[in-house]
């Protein structure tokens, strides 16, 4: 096991923040490709879950827009709504997993600046509750998962042919598929003997092959160049680490500790997948951004000035690198709020 431990640098700077109306939670902030929008969830804790897109132009947020999925009248006003996980399609829409109060969640997707969503799949062509989607990195397929057959299992839609296909049939529930990036294989965490492990499936086959995680649960898979990251908690509940397997097979690498595990998405990685990008649950350092570098040669620091500090991403745009987290505030509200910054030559 190897741990990246060299801080390489450490910078200090001031974040725009992004305002909504109301209050709640931001969490889970998803770049565009091209980084001129952002989607990311809020939560009030009680009983609703908004999600938001705000276009972004040189790291300046404009006014987000509230998204409204189909029977409506405003965005989830009602108890026991729900909108989350965005995941981008290559060429544009946003794709998101959504529910009204008493309804199935279903897959939708919204052309940034829209007024209004529209569901992706029919129930004819995918019955149940559908979660997790994503896209290949070519956009002509989308991996998902299904409550049809009361698994849980990963169905694949394909934009050619317009079918619906379920890649293996199964007794336990699996999670998060991720595409490699030839699109080829698809990686995903699964209950297993009572944990969760990571497993990958080459598409067209009938056989799933499991990764060597090690004890407790591994979850959230994806590629970054030739390996597989992951969050484990090996080390107890209290401890989340983010995890490296070869994605050919070998022995796995522990290479960041006592991460703020994400609200929804994967380990984050740099543009180029060389490191990922992660906050600390330790409390002197929750202020901070980290990003480590895959090979083992070091990791930055950067400081934000801010309080228990997580969801960090960041996305390339416009010649520059910009990194979007949510923060609590040092005074005031208690509300998470969702920050972007210029780090443009530290990443």
């Amino acid at each position: 096991m190897t741990l990246a431990l060299t801080l390489a640098l450490t910078l200090t700077a001031q974040a725009a923040e992004v305002s909504w109306v109301g209050g709640g939670h931001a969490g889970n902030p998803q770049w565009s490709p091209d980084g001129s929008w952002l989607a990311f969830e809020v939560n009030n804790n009680a009983d609703k879950v908004d999600l938001y897109v705000v276009k972004v132009a040189n790291g300046n947020p404009s006014t987000p827009q509230k998204v409204v999925i189909p029977g409506s009248s405003s965005s989830f006003t009602a108890g026991g709504s729900y909108a989350a996980n965005p995941n981008w399609h290559p060429r544009g829409p946003v794709l998101f997993e959504a529910a009204n109060p008493g309804g199935l969640t279903r897959l939708y997707f919204l052309s940034p600046g829209g007024s209004s969503p529209a569901e992706y799949l029919s129930v004819a062509q995918a019955p149940g509750n559908l979660a997790w989607p994503t896209i290949s990195a070519d956009g002509s397929t989308l991996a998902f998962t299904s409550s049809a057959t009361g698994a849980g299992d990963i169905y694949l839609f394909t934009q050619a042919t317009s079918k619906v296909t379920k890649t293996f049939a199964s007794d336990t529930p699996e999670n998060a598929p991720r595409f490699s990036p030839d699109g080829k294989t698809l990686v995903f965490s699964k209950k297993n003997y009572g944990t969760e492990d990571i497993f990958t499936q080459v598409l067209g086959t009938n056989a799933q092959t499991p990764l060597k995680g090690g004890n407790g649960d591994q979850s959230r898979p994806r590629y970054a160049k030739t390996d597989v990251v992951y969050f484990t908690n090996e080390r107890g509940d209290e401890h989340w680490d983010i995890g490296a397997i070869p994605a050919a097979g070998g022995e796995r690498r522990i290479v960041a500790q006592d991460i703020r595990l994400p609200l929804r998405s994967q380990p984050a990685l740099s543009a180029d997948g060389s490191a990922i990008i992660y906050s600390s649950s330790a409390p002197a350092k929750d202020g901070n951004v980290y990003v480590t570098r895959l090979d083992g040669s070091g990791t930055k620091e950067i400081k934000t000035g801010l309080n228990a500090v997580g969801d960090a991403t960041v996305v390339s745009a416009g010649g520059r690198m910009f990194l979007s987290f949510t923060a609590l505030p040092t005074s005031g509200s208690d509300w998470r709020q969702l920050h972007i910054l210029d780090v443009t030559g530290q990443i």
